[in-house]
């Protein structure tokens, strides 16, 4: 399941919430794993508004996977490269690892 964002937005649809929600839960359940949460923006516009936007979203993601009991030091938060168009770049993703950071 997608993480998403309106448009030019860093705020969480309400589907998105339920889903970090889950997504909380369950990472409660492995207390070992860290977690990367990588923001995108589209490709269009300018370029740093574009970073200062995913990585927006990003925080916002964490913000909301702390606010349910994940430790922030199993949290990284980043930007990646605008490279996508329309709504595929208006997300979240995660990559979950063992490592800490």
């Amino acid at each position: 399941t997608a993480i998403a964002f309106g448009r030019g937005s860093a705020n969480l649809t309400l589907d998105s919430e339920r889903d970090l929600q889950d997504l909380a839960r369950r990472l409660q359940s492995f207390p070992r794993f860290y977690l990367r949460v990588i923001g995108h923006a589209r490709a269009e516009g300018d370029p740093e508004a574009n970073r200062v936007l995913a990585l927006a979203r990003a925080t916002a993601a964490a913000q909301l996977l702390i606010s349910q009991g994940v430790s922030s030091a199993r949290i990284r938060t980043e930007a990646a490269l605008p490279s996508a168009r329309g709504g595929e770049a208006q997300v979240v993703s995660f990559v979950v690892g063992q490592v800490p950071y």
